[in-house]
């Protein structure tokens, strides 16, 4: 039985390769790129790498707005950053450019089949489903949880002040409270007191899910070839015999011993469902699935913008203080000194902070797409090609590969600047440059990439916005923030974390943390 097997997929996989190498390569070798440093991996493993940002600096500041990179067996990938460009990919022809249908199927084995590991119409049901949980009627009712959750946070962080700890790892209490901000406020359960340590598996796997993840991503793309050639009932159990050490601990992640599935957590999208058109009732299956992402997605890009904002404020005391200033006047003057919901979200300097750190490192810059279909990419401005044709539109062919540049567009000195580059907050409080706003960039953010857009947007990017917010009007109304001597790291991958020195795949930030007022 097993020898058969393995003969009939071997067979599919050198089939797959011949028509993977030999289908005609697209028309886009008048673009300029770096040279391939491998014909088999191309430049995915420098695109995927922990420390690729010198790499992806490079190429966008010697290659420009669109360039030619290569993915596996030398098949050409594009690079994009051009505005008008981007408007095509994210909105205009969304439904053409697609996500990756193994990054599809990767997110239905590991996540089920939720939000991310869907496309059209199914898709749009379960967005249409899950808008009233991130509306802003609904955030703004649910203010108090979430300062239920952050007062209980400051408090576990202030205990550990008292104890005299000579740092505190903010990665792992932003993680926490991000969890916890979750589960309560959206699902209305606890995974997480703070104040104590408590080992809840749950919990453990969604703070290794990305760390897990990332430590694959360089090996994905053979995903890709391999899934459709192994029934869906042999792939867990092939993928338990095989001898990797990342596979295993993947797999602990995605199906923990002890996980107890959270099927109770699922109130609110059970009672958004009953009240659903028939034709818009989604099946069990895929509301549990949309639990899973809820609090997967949401945990890792809030805790980790979070961390990044408190790295920028301890490397800045000035913006910090400054900061520091504005949430202490404003929680003189509200009620039980809990800024509500609407002054939170309109503080001008906070919102300057948060848009800054996001536009300058945005926490998911990994964003890929394949055309589905023929189709044409104009610019915004023309481009030299290799032959010195100059270049007003990029054809491409259906089946191309495309990496949308989210970072490169969020710095783009043509755009916002010289100082594109620079963490300068006021920047948000003076008039923005006519590039910018005349760009027409295609987020839904602040003219950033950060959050994307279309229909695929981020659902809960102000469910973020009020969380980050709400964490750093009590933290640093309590605390101040210094950097410590430990050497810490900020890994690229699909939601970037940082770590202590490069080898480690545990998310951590040492701070030393100190109390404004000893009194508090």
């Amino acid at each position: 039985m097993i020898v058969p097997l393995v003969i009939f997929i071997g067979i599919n996989i050198a089939w797959e390769l011949f028509k993977w190498v030999y289908t005609p390569r697209p028309p886009l070798d008048k673009l300029h790129g770096p040279p391939s440093p491998s014909w088999f991996t191309g430049h995915l493993l420098q695109l995927y790498d922990k420390q690729s940002w010198d790499f992806h600096r490079d190429l966008h500041m010697k290659y420009g707005p669109v360039s030619l990179l290569q993915g596996m067996f030398g098949k050409p990938m594009l690079c994009v950053y051009d505005p008008l460009a981007m408007h095509y990919i994210v909105l205009k022809e969304q439904h053409i450019f697609e996500e990756m249908e193994w990054f599809l199927n990767f997110a239905y084995d590991s996540l089920g089949p939720g939000i991310v590991a869907t496309i059209g119409e199914t898709h749009r049901k379960q967005r249409k489903l899950l808008n009233p949980v991130f509306s802003t009627k609904n955030l703004r009712r649910l203010t108090p949880v979430f300062y239920e959750v952050v007062n209980r946070l400051k408090d576990a962080i202030k205990a550990k002040v008292d104890a005299g700890a000579p740092d505190v790892d903010m990665a792992q209490y932003m993680g926490r409270a991000a969890l916890e901000l979750v589960g309560k406020a959206t699902l209305g359960h606890s995974f997480d007191p703070l104040t104590e340590e408590r080992h809840d598996p749950y919990a453990e796997a969604v703070k290794s899910f990305v760390p897990a993840m990332s430590d694959l991503s360089q090996y994905l793309q053979l995903y890709r070839i391999l899934r459709p050639l192994v029934p869906g009932f042999l792939r867990r159990p092939l993928m338990d015999l095989l001898p990797s050490r990342r596979v295993k601990r993947f797999l602990n992640v995605i199906y923990p011993d002890d996980d107890k599935k959270a099927k109770d957590l699922i109130t609110i999208l059970l009672r958004a469902n009953a009240g659903a058109s028939e034709e818009d009732m989604l099946p069990e299956e895929e509301l549990v699935s949309q639990l899973s992402i809820l609090v997967f997605v949401a945990t890792d890009t809030s805790s980790n913008a979070l961390t990044l904002i408190l790295e920028r404020l301890a490397e800045n005391p000035h913006v910090q203080d400054r900061l520091r200033a504005e949430i202490l006047a404003a929680k003189g003057q509200s009620e039980g000194g809990q800024i509500p919901f609407d002054e939170l979200m309109s503080l001008p300097y906070l919102e300057a902070v948060v848009r800054e750190t996001l536009r300058v490192t945005a926490p998911a810059p990994l964003r890929l797409r394949e055309a589905r279909a023929d189709t044409v990419l104009p610019l915004s401005k023309p481009i030299q090609g290799k032959d010195g044709s100059m270049l007003e539109s990029i054809p491409v062919p259906k089946g191309t590969l495309v990496f949308v540049a989210v970072q490169a567009s969020n710095v783009c000195e043509d755009l916002w600047g010289p100082d594109a580059r620079e963490w300068r907050p006021e920047r948000w409080l003076e008039p923005l440059p006519e590039t910018v706003t005349e760009a027409k960039i295609p987020g839904i953010y602040s003219h950033l990439m950060t959050f994307w857009g279309g229909g695929r947007s981020c659902i809960g990017f102000k469910f973020s916005q009020l969380e980050i917010k709400t964490v750093l009007a009590e933290l640093l109304s309590t605390f101040k923030f210094e950097k410590t001597d430990v050497s810490v790291v900020w890994n690229m991958a699909e939601v970037i974390h940082p770590t202590v020195g490069t080898d480690s795949l545990r998310p951590a930030y040492p701070m030393k943390v100190t109390l404004i007022d000893s009194s508090v």
